[in-house]
C-alpha cells in the first residue's frame, strides 16, 4: 500500500521481503553502525516486525527497495520515540532527489510523536549535517555505546506544541 508517492519515490509499510533487499546492498557506514551498537544490518532491520509499536516504512525508488525508515516510541506518555533510517548504496546515485522529499517522509514519521531521538556516530559527518538541514538538533555532549563514540540528534514536532491562538481572538459572550 503506497503512503506516499513524489516522481520515481514511494514510502510504503515495510514487508519481511524488504529485509534482505535492504541487507544485501546496505551502505557501508549503515553496515557499520550497526555493528558499533552490536546487531547485524538484518537484526535492526526487523525492528517494525519484532518490537511492539514499531513502525516500519520501505523508500523506494522505480519500485527497488533503497532504504527502510521508521520509528519505535520508548515513552507512550510523552509521545517520545526513536527514529531510523537505514539504507542502500542506491542512496548515492539518487541522492538530491532523496533529499528533495525527506521533509515530507520525516512529516509523516514524526506526526504521532511530541519527540524523537537517536545516535548518530560523530565520524558520519554526511549523516549529522543531513539531520541538521532537516531541522534536527544535536548535543554538544558524546555518548558512548559499546565503546564508540555517538552524537544524540532529536527532533522536536512543534506542530504537536501550537497552541490555538484562533480562541483567544474571539469575543467572549456571556
Amino acid at each position: 500500500m503506497t503512503l506516499i508517492q513524489k516522481g520515481h519515490f514511494t514510502l510504503r509499510k515495510c514487508v519481511p521481503s524488504d529485509v534482505d533487499v535492504i541487507a544485501k546492498t546496505m551502505r557501508l557506514h549503515d553496515v557499520r553502525e550497526c555493528g558499533m551498537v552490536g546487531v547485524t544490518p538484518r537484526t535492526a532491520l526487523l525492528v517494525p516486525f519484532v518490537e511492539k509499536g514499531a513502525s516500519g516504512f520501505t523508500i523506494t525508488h522505480k519500485d527497488k527497495p533503497i532504504a527502510m525508515c521508521g520509528v519505535t516510541p520508548l515513552d507512550k506518555y510523552f509521545r517520545f520515540g526513536r527514529i531510523w533510517f537505514l539504507g542502500t548504496d542506491d542512496i548515492y546515485k539518487i541522492q538530491l532527489s532523496l533529499f528533495k522529499y525527506s521533509e515530507i517522509v520525516l512529516a509523516f514519521l514524526v506526526k504521532d510523536y511530541e519527540m524523537v531521538e537517536n545516535f548518530v556516530p560523530f565520524d558520519h559527518l554526511t549523516n549529522l549535517m543531513w539531520l541538521e538541514w532537516m531541522g534536527f538538533e544535536s548535543e554538544e555532549q558524546s555518548y558512548y555505546i559499546n565503546e564508540y563514540e555517538f552524537i544524540r540528534v532529536f527532533y522536536c514536532n512543534s506542530h504537536k506544541f501550537q497552541s490555538n491562538n484562533i480562541l483567544s481572538e474571539r469575543p467572549v459572550l456571556h
